[in-house]
């Protein structure tokens, strides 16, 4: 039997990550999987990439018919615009006191045609767009239902454009800067566990970053951690990771917005491991999931998977040699205008490592 009810987590990563979920989303296309999805759970770049997909499909879930021949494509063309040239060239334009994730925002419908508000959403997927909160230091999470996070209590069904959204999730510290919001603008609900009743947020307001430096995959929307299973109504869970490998570091001079940036980045890497380790546990012992990480290569999938010599042969064959597989796990975290060669590689990528994970550790199940 092929996966049913398919929650995913996607990671952020600039373009980087925008294109290799885009290779996975390709490949579940290819296996008329785009009608198991149920929940898709993202972070910065993975905001954009979803946001994408439902912006160039009339604000609907597409079928997996429809993402091939109309939404993958266009997709793809949208690409040629550089939305963060854009973005920094708004920036040096008059009043200069302008926040740099409402243009993000602006950039994002101008640039690549985003449309449209939560509200405006349809269709039975339920996509999860997840934040941090700088003053509470927990996940705020933006869905169809409702939004915020659960110190400061929520607002049901929320009105808010989508590039806004997206922006908020990719607005890393330093880069792009925080999604303010304005507290009085909504009506919050907040549960007072001490007093048993319903109160108001006592912030005027709050400021919103990247989600990755609370997760970088997002997977609070989609796995309970404590009980070490899927969210209700989810059977198979797939994780994409397009997160680059922290790394040595060898900084010559002291820079404040790089060291910034690296301890923020060492913080993630921390707590995604974490994360990580009680999802694999679920896949392994169930065998009802994938972990998609990116850099990795056929063969190194298939010699870890222990699959039969004669699959390994044939996957090593039909895909990209380990030095394109480096390559695009070391693609720049940034949303700079990426090459046409680097759009097809990144694609390529998400899609050949989707499909060796699955060959590798879900085929043999079905034989």
């Amino acid at each position: 039997m092929k996966p049913e009810n398919i929650g995913i987590a996607l990671s952020g990563g600039g373009i980087r990550a925008m294109l290799f979920h885009l290779g996975l989303f390709k490949w579940l296309a290819k296996q008329n999987l785009f009608e198991e999805v149920k929940k898709i759970s993202t972070v910065s770049g993975a905001s954009l990439c979803v946001g994408m997909i439902y912006s160039h499909n009339n604000l609907e879930w597409p079928t997996s018919e429809i993402f091939l021949s109309k939404t993958f494509p266009l997709i793809k063309n949208s690409m040629q615009a550089d939305i963060q040239s854009s973005t920094i060239l708004d920036l040096l334009k008059p009043p200069w006191n302008r926040n740099a994730n409402n243009i993000l925002a602006n950039v994002l419908e101008r640039k690549w045609a985003v449309r449209g508000n939560l509200q405006q959403l349809s269709g039975e997927v339920m996509w999860y767009i997840n934040c941090t909160t700088f003053e509470t230091g927990k996940r705020f999470r933006f869905c169809k239902n409702e939004m915020g996070d659960y110190t400061l209590g929520y607002v049901k069904k929320p009105n808010i454009p989508i590039s806004e959204i997206m922006a908020a999730s990719a607005g890393f510290p330093i880069l792009i800067g925080p999604y303010a919001i304005k507290m009085s603008d909504y009506k919050w609900e907040s549960w007072d566990s001490k007093n048993k009743s319903w109160t108001l947020p006592k912030l005027k307001r709050i400021h919103l970053w990247d989600g990755g430096v609370y997760d970088n995959l997002g997977l609070e929307s989609i796995f309970r951690h404590k009980k070490g299973k899927p969210s209700d109504g989810l059977e198979y869970i797939i994780v994409s990771n397009a997160s680059k490998p922290l790394g040595e570091l060898v900084r010559q001079k002291i820079r404040h917005d790089k060291n910034l940036q690296r301890i923020v980045e060492i913080a993630a890497d921390q707590v995604s491991s974490l994360r990580t380790q009680i999802v694999m546990n679920f896949i392994e012992t169930t065998k009802k999931g994938m972990f998609l990480k990116i850099g990795n290569t056929a063969d190194y999938i298939a010699v870890k998977s222990k699959c039969s010599d004669s699959l390994r042969k044939n996957l090593v064959e039909q895909c990209m040699p380990e030095a394109k597989a480096q390559r695009a796990r070391e693609y720049p975290t940034e949303l700079k205008k990426p090459c046409a060669k680097d759009i097809d590689l990144l694609i390529r990528h998400g899609y050949e490592v989707a499909d060796c994970t699955y060959r590798c550790y879900s085929e043999p199940l079905l034989e």
